[in-house]
């Protein structure tokens, strides 16, 4: 995704400062609500608490596919990296 706020995300607030600028380009990593995986958890605490086991497996995948597009993203071809980013294998 290029551009945006932070979302209250402290580590994007810190780029944002450093870069002066919104409009860069990001990889986001998806990881649900806890209202949708049905835990009684605040948001805060799920966001902030170590991955469940059976969930590390699928976060190794999405930073490996993350990994992938990285030449892409150093050749400027953001939308290429997208597109693979976001094909189903």
């Amino acid at each position: 995704k290029k551009g945006g706020s932070s979302g209250g995300h402290n580590g994007l607030k810190d780029i944002t400062a450093a870069l002066g600028t919104q409009d860069y380009w990001r990889m986001r990593i998806g990881i649900g609500h806890p209202r949708t995986l049905n835990l009684q958890q605040g948001v805060a605490d799920f966001v902030l608490h170590r991955a469940r086991k059976e969930e590390q497996p699928l976060i190794d995948e999405a930073i490996a596919k993350c990994l992938e597009a990285i030449p892409l993203l150093c050749e400027g071809k953001f939308e290429a990296a997208t597109m693979q980013l976001h094909t189903v294998k």
